[in-house]
């Protein structure tokens, strides 16, 4: 699809939507995707620009050797997705900004046109996403934002490598890569959990395979070290959002249920420095509890998590086949939510065959 018409799809598809209230947030979005429309380079393009590191051009042949394997391998629908490479000039292509109420652990949602309503509000601004976090906080909301590297558009553009991810370790890059065409392959408007928990399965079960397949030891030893440390610090913290969901339940008063919830959140920050102390907390993790930890930090936590088991059950009990596992959670993604999540549920109670 050429610029224009990419444009013109652009417009077509927000315009009848935007009101007064939400003009101004839209022509922002509008505006940074077709700056990533306009900006895209043909990757042969790049890969023959002098001016052009031979880091990333390391990076941009690994990124289409992993994209073929996606394709190829494991049936993930490619298509013309990251066939042309932008270098948005920031770490980061967007910030997303989360929000929940001082005693719940739900997000809040907000709609789009093309995604439905998501856990999440984006922006192409960090100035804007520090900017609308702090308004949330002000009328009572835990909030927060973070940069995002990569984002799907869910097919309706031929998504670009980008500059804020392309430069990552080999690891994290083919881990992304996977990640992001997961979400083509089912996404459900209006169920964050589910699209990024799939996704994030999709995306385990890939590396594996990427990794085992390029015979490279150390890199899948190393994988593998990480992502058990990675399982003890999300089982903390998810043990942690038991606790609270438990004291926001509660009848007790506002001011009890603030003090249990600042001690559930301490005791959190210890159990944490201990697992550090011994060497088996995964470091990606050190920031994240060295910042503020509210409802919104952690309910985007589970967003990315919370369904990861049911979804690996699923896999492990169809063998590892993943087109037919595709094709099941397609079929269950035209349940209602209530029978997705009883689903999902059962599958989280039991063991992951070995």
């Amino acid at each position: 699809m050429s610029s224009r018409r990419s444009i013109v799809l652009v417009l077509l598809v927000l315009l009848p939507i935007m009101g007064c209230s939400t003009l101004g947030y839209y022509q922002q979005a509008v505006s940074g995707q077709l700056q990533l429309l306009v900006n895209r380079r043909d990757l042969d393009t790049v890969l023959s620009d002098p001016a052009v590191t031979p880091a990333v051009k390391r990076k941009i042949a690994l990124a289409g050797r992993i994209s073929q394997f996606a394709e190829r391998e494991l049936g993930l629908p490619l298509e013309a997705t990251f066939s042309t490479y932008v270098d948005v000039g920031s770490p980061y292509v967007v910030w997303s900004v989360f929000a929940a109420a001082e005693f719940s652990l739900d997000l809040k949602t907000f709609c789009y046109p093309i995604a439905g309503c998501v856990s999440y509000k984006g922006y192409f601004s960090s100035a804007s996403a520090a900017e609308f976090s702090q308004s949330l906080a002000a009328q009572g909301f835990d909030a927060f934002y973070a940069g995002v590297a990569a984002y799907s558009t869910l097919g309706w553009f031929a998504d670009p490598l980008l500059n804020t991810f392309i430069e990552r370790d080999d690891t994290r890059l083919a881990a992304l890569l996977f990640h992001e065409l997961a979400h083509k392959v089912v996404y459900i408007p209006g169920d964050t959990r589910f699209n990024e928990s799939f996704a994030t399965a999709v995306e385990h079960a890939a590396l594996l395979r990427w990794l085992q397949l390029q015979q490279q030891s150390a890199a899948l030893e190393n994988h593998l070290v990480l992502e058990r440390q990675r399982s003890q610090v999300i089982t903390l913290i998810s043990a942690a959002k038991v606790e609270l969901a438990g004291i926001y339940a509660s009848t007790a008063p506002d001011v009890v249920k603030r003090e249990g919830k600042a001690q559930v959140i301490e005791g959190l920050r210890a159990r944490y420095r201990t697992l550090a102390a011994a060497g088996q907390a995964d470091q990606v993790f050190s920031e994240w509890m060295a910042g503020e930890i509210n409802n919104a930090k952690i309910g985007a936590l589970a967003d990315y998590n919370d369904w990861v088991k049911s979804f690996e059950v699923w896999l492990a009990n169809l063998d590892g086949n993943l087109p037919a596992f595709y094709r099941e959670v397609q079929q269950l993604a035209t349940l209602d939510r209530v029978e997705r999540d009883a689903f999902l549920k059962q599958l989280a109670a039991t063991r992951t065959p070995e």
